[in-house]
């Protein structure tokens, strides 16, 4: 029997829901020893997930007046999404979705209905302020964060839309952005994780840390990567797609010596490549299918270098940038090739410094730049 969303690891069967029935509260689940008690509570999940995709399709499973039916309405459905929801990136609907799981879940009261439940005229500012105390403390900051983002963005289109006599009771919700990641590798670093991942015979991502590093493209961006993106022109091979996150344009320059090494490992392998093929490959010859499958064969080769190391895939990205920074590549071209609004957000900017093929090659010449003065500098301190 084919079961369907599960992985198999070591004679154990794993439930792997994807990001849209993440958005409806499965979660990822250990079902024990594969055997017939846990194909049954993945058959389970499974009838689960249908009946949850069912009632998603129907206008609204939600009373009327309520902030759910609002949030139906404002969405539409699957087959009809409304021009509002249309409009929205990829990444911005999941982080909508994800912050509704905490709507739909969240009670003012054991003896309360949900959020989701109440009717939206009779959410007060207190309940917004209780929904991100619970959030904060259940989930974390940076989840909070996106909840109530989230909340005041619903409720004062709420107010709008239906003409309430009242400011949004949100609006006064102070909802700081947490502070971005400031860790980053060294290139030397992520030379001898990649060295280490071929020899452990990951050579998939062994490519994939060098590709990360030359374009500076996020993990999602590089184990997504196709054929029909790897090109070349009269100046040498670059990258060229549409980033996953913003579907906005990318381009990055890559090295002769790492082209040449994408060329033979498509070679080696048992299949034709098309177009549409996704390059890198875990252990299994499978493509890779998710951030978590990339990102367990990374983690397994950071732990045989060194146990104790915390540092993730997703901070190659702003180590990239560091380099170039260090050069003084000027932060609106950065943007470009990143694909995001570095010159323009200070959030973006504090994270980063943490399109075109010309600009990418340039910056892939500031970066060598930046690259020896940044190891002069931790020489110097070594010697301090």
């Amino acid at each position: 029997m084919k079961l369907r969303y599960t992985v198999r690891k070591r004679g154990k069967l794993f439930w792997q829901p994807t990001p849209e029935m993440r958005a409806l509260g499965f979660q990822p689940k250990a079902l024990g020893e594969d055997g017939p008690a846990a194909q049954a509570e993945a058959l389970r999940l499974y009838q689960s997930w249908l009946k949850a995709k069912a009632e998603r399709g129907k206008v609204t499973a939600y009373p009327p007046g309520t902030f759910g039916a609002y949030w139906d309405r404002i969405r539409g459905t699957a087959e009809r999404p409304s021009e509002w929801w249309r409009k929205k990136g990829k990444r911005t609907r999941e982080d909508y979705e994800r912050a509704w799981v905490y709507i739909d879940a969240w009670r003012p009261a054991p003896e309360a209905p949900s959020l989701s439940r109440t009717v939206i005229t009779q959410i007060s500012t207190e309940v917004c302020e209780q929904f991100y105390a619970h959030v904060e403390t259940t989930a974390g900051e940076r989840e909070r964060w996106r909840a109530i983002k989230a909340l005041k963005v619903l409720m004062a289109d709420a107010v709008v839309r239906l003409r309430l006599p009242y400011a949004s009771p949100a609006a006064k919700l102070v909802n700081p952005q947490p502070r971005g990641r400031s860790a980053i590798w060294l290139y030397a670093e992520i030379d001898t994780h990649a060295r280490k991942a071929a020899a452990m015979g990951y050579p998939g991502l062994s490519l994939g840390l060098r590709l990360a590093w030359e374009t500076m493209f996020s993990p999602v961006d590089i184990w997504t990567l196709t054929k029909g993106g790897l090109k070349r022109d009269g100046e040498g091979w670059y990258v060229h797609r549409q980033r996953t996150k913003t579907d906005r344009e990318a381009f990055a320059a890559i090295s002769d010596a790492l082209a040449e090494d994408l060329q033979v490992y498509m070679e080696d392998q048992p299949f034709e490549y098309t177009a549409e093929t996704p390059i890198l490959r875990q252990r299994n010859g499978n493509a890779y299918r998710s951030k978590d499958t990339f990102g367990d064969d990374f983690r397994a080769v950071r732990k045989a270098l060194n146990p104790d190391e915390k540092r993730q895939l997703l901070d190659i990205r702003r180590s990239a940038n560091v380099e170039a920074d260090a050069a003084g590549a000027d932060k609106r071209t950065m943007g470009e090739l990143l694909a995001n609004g570095l010159a323009d957000s200070k959030f973006l900017d504090d994270t980063y410094t943490p399109p075109t093929v010309a600009k990418a090659r340039e910056v892939a010449a500031q970066r060598l730049q930046g690259r020896l003065k940044l190891a002069t500098e931790l020489q110097r301190i070594r010697s301090a």
